[in-house]
C-alpha cells in the first residue's frame, strides 16, 4: 500500500512539473516562433480602432489601453454575417464600421485588426492615416501595399475584411410595418422589404425605388428577382437608403381564374372564381403574365384562355382567344399576344370527373385519377347502401358504351357509375309484390266466372 501511495504522488509531481513545462514552452513559441504568414506564425492579431492606438493583448474582445476589440456583425445584428454569395473584393464598397485585417510579412511581420472610422479612415502604426471610404476591397488592398512599402523594406501585405457594417435603411410605402431596419452592404432590396413584412395588396413589386441622398439611383423589379432570378433586378442596399414602395402603376391586368378545391374527407370537387390583380411593364405578353403568376394549375383550360379589351375603335369589347397550352408548352408565339393596361385575362377549369349515382351513401362528381378503379370511385362515395345490386349496375362510359359493373375497370375522365336497387329492397317491396299476387288471382278469378 505504501508503495501505492509513493507511486500515485510522484505521478502527480510529474504532471505538475510538465504541465507548467509545457505551458511555458507555448508561451515562448508564441513570442517567438517565425513560421507561416498569418496566425500561423503564434501571433495573434493586434486589435485598433480606426485611430491607430496599438493596444496590448486582450482577452475575450474586452478593453486595454483604451480600446475595445472588433465586435462581428452578427453580435450587433442577427444574420448579418449570412451571405447569399461570397464577397467579390472588386465589388464590396468599404465604408465606416467595417473591420478588417491587414497582415505584413516579409523582413518585417505583423498583423493588424482595424475598423473603417466613421470619417471612412484606417491607422497603421508608421504609414498613418489612411482614407478607405468608397474603395472596393481590391482597391484598398492596393493602397495599403503602396503605403507600406514606402515606410518598409522587402515586405509583403495582403487585406481581407472581417465583418461587415452594419448600418440602418428606411423602407418605406405599401408595406405591412414601414420603418428603419438594420442592414449590411450584402443586403438586397427584396431582404429590406421582408424584413418590413412584405408588399401589402394594391403595392408594387416591379417599380421599388431605391433612394440614395434624395435622388433615385435604381428601380427594382423584385417580381423578376423572385420569378427569374434576375440579380441586376434586386440591387444591394448602402448606408441611409430609403426603399420605398410606390403604388401599382398602370400597367394592371386583372387576371381570372377557376380555382378547384377537392376536400380530402370526401373527395367533392368545388370551383370559384378567384380574380387578382398583376402588375406588368410595357410591351410584356401574355408568357409575361404566366410568369409573374409562378405556376401553371393542373386545373386550369389552358387551350381554351381568352382576353377581354375594351377599344375605342370600334367602341366596345374586343374577345381575343388565345391557346396558351400551345404557347407555354409548344412555344407557339403566335399566341404570345402583346398586354394592354385594364385587359382581363380569364382562364377557365378543366375539371375531369367521374360521377357515381344510385344507391351510394354520397354521390355526386369526383374528380378524375389516372388509373383508378371502380371500387376506389364508390369508396370516394362513401360505399354502397344495403339496398344496393352490383350485380344489377352498369358502368356509363363517356363515349356512349355501356358495360355491367366490375369492381376493377379503370375508369376514364366523364365514365360514370349506376349502382342499381336490389328487386326486393325494403318491406313494402314484398308487400307490394304479395298484394300484386292477390290481385292477379282474383282478377284471374273474376275472368274465368264471366267465361262461364
Amino acid at each position: 500500500m505504501n508503495c501505492f501511495k509513493q507511486l500515485l504522488v510522484g505521478m502527480l509531481i510529474l504532471q505538475l512539473i510538465l504541465g507548467s513545462g509545457g505551458l511555458a514552452w507555448g508561451q515562448v513559441s508564441r513570442g517567438s516562433g517565425k513560421g507561416d504568414k498569418g496566425t500561423a506564425e503564434g501571433k495573434s492579431p493586434r486589435s485598433m480602432q480606426g485611430g491607430g492606438v496599438r493596444p496590448g493583448k486582450s482577452g475575450g474582445g474586452g478593453r486595454e489601453g483604451g480600446v475595445e476589440s472588433l465586435a462581428p456583425a452578427k453580435d450587433k445584428l442577427p444574420g448579418g454575417r449570412a451571405l447569399s454569395r461570397a464577397v467579390v473584393p472588386g465589388q464590396y464598397i468599404l465604408g465606416p464600421g467595417d473591420g478588417l485585417i491587414i497582415n505584413i510579412w516579409g523582413e518585417f511581420e505583423d498583423i493588424y485588426e482595424v475598423q473603417v472610422t466613421p470619417d471612412g479612415k484606417i491607422n497603421l502604426p508608421t504609414v498613418g492615416e489612411l482614407k478607405v471610404r468608397g474603395l472596393s476591397l481590391t482597391q484598398a488592398e492596393a493602397l495599403v501595399e503602396t503605403q507600406v512599402k514606402r515606410y518598409y523594406r522587402n515586405v509583403k501585405s495582403g487585406l481581407s475584411l472581417a465583418s461587415l457594417r452594419v448600418f440602418e435603411v428606411s423602407v418605406l410605402g405599401a408595406v405591412s410595418s414601414p420603418g428603419t431596419y438594420l442592414a449590411t452592404p450584402v443586403k438586397r432590396v427584396s431582404d429590406l422589404i421582408a424584413e418590413a413584412g412584405g408588399v401589402v395588396q394594391g403595392g408594387s413589386w416591379r417599380h421599388v425605388q431605391l433612394r440614395r441622398e434624395g435622388r433615385t439611383v435604381a428601380v427594382a423589379d423584385v417580381s423578376a428577382y423572385i420569378r427569374r432570378g434576375d440579380v441586376d433586378a434586386n440591387p444591394t442596399v448602402e448606408d441611409g437608403d430609403v426603399v420605398y414602395i410606390p403604388p401599382m402603376g398602370n400597367m394592371v391586368v386583372m387576371v381570372i381564374t377557376n380555382e378547384v378545391a377537392v376536400s380530402p374527407q370526401s373527395g367533392q370537387v368545388t370551383e370559384n372564381s378567384a380574380p387578382s390583380n398583376v402588375e406588368l411593364r410595357e410591351g410584356e405578353r401574355l408568357a409575361d403574365l404566366f410568369s409573374e403568376l409562378g405556376s401553371v394549375s393542373a386545373w386550369w383550360k389552358l387551350e381554351d384562355v381568352y382576353i377581354l379589351r375594351e377599344t375605342t375603335i370600334p367602341e366596345g369589347t374586343m374577345k381575343i382567344p388565345v391557346d396558351a397550352k400551345r404557347l407555354l408548352y409548344g412555344g407557339d408565339e403566335s399566341q404570345n399576344i402583346e398586354l394592354q393596361a385594364g385587359d382581363q385575362v380569364f382562364i377557365s377549369s378543366n375539371v375531369r370527373r367521374v360521377f357515381v349515382n344510385g344507391m351510394v351513401t354520397k354521390g355526386g362528381a369526383f374528380p378524375y385519377v389516372p388509373n383508378r378503379t371502380a371500387e376506389e370511385y364508390l369508396g370516394l362515395a362513401g360505399g354502397v347502401s344495403l339496398q344496393a345490386s352490383l350485380g344489377r349496375s352498369t358502368i356509363n362510359h363517356a363515349d356512349g358504351t355501356v358495360e355491367p359493373f366490375r369492381s376493377n375497370t379503370i375508369l376514364q375522365s366523364g365514365d360514370s357509375i349506376q349502382v342499381a336497387q336490389k328487386y326486393f329492397a325494403t318491406p313494402a317491396d314484398y308487400v307490394g309484390l304479395i298484394g300484386g299476387a292477390i290481385s292477379l288471382v282474383f282478377s284471374s278469378f273474376a275472368f274465368l266466372t264471366v267465361l262461364k
